[in-house]
């Protein structure tokens, strides 16, 4: 029984750290220009495809207080039903964040 259990461990152990490993994919890319924050701690979509010369709006529609950060720029800070508009101008791929829930709320802007 001892032998059985210690066999199980050595097994089972390995499995379910490869299986948290994974990397978290934030989705398919999504052409549009408009990201929600639904009453979710997430984007929505998380990743987006625009060309070069849009901008992006991002919306908070959830009860708490989010923010949008792209890259090294300012923290735009989003009260519920506020919204923060970025144009990016060159082709890139920008990553994002709430700097409030930065554990669940991360996104890219691809720009072509």
């Amino acid at each position: 029984m001892r032998r059985r259990f210690a066999l199980l461990l050595a097994t089972a152990v390995p499995a379910a750290f490869a299986a948290g490993c994974g990397g978290t994919s934030l989705g398919d890319p999504v052409a549009t220009n408009r990201v929600e924050l639904p009453k979710s701690y997430r984007f929505n979509p998380a990743v987006i495809v625009i060309k070069a010369g849009t901008s992006v709006t991002w919306t908070n529609h959830d009860n708490f207080t989010h923010t949008v950060k792209v890259g090294d720029g300012p923290d735009h800070k989003l009260d519920r039903g506020k919204s923060v508009t970025i144009r990016f101008a060159a082709a890139g791929t920008y990553k994002y964040v709430c700097t409030l829930q930065s554990q669940d709320m991360r996104g890219e802007v691809i720009v072509k």
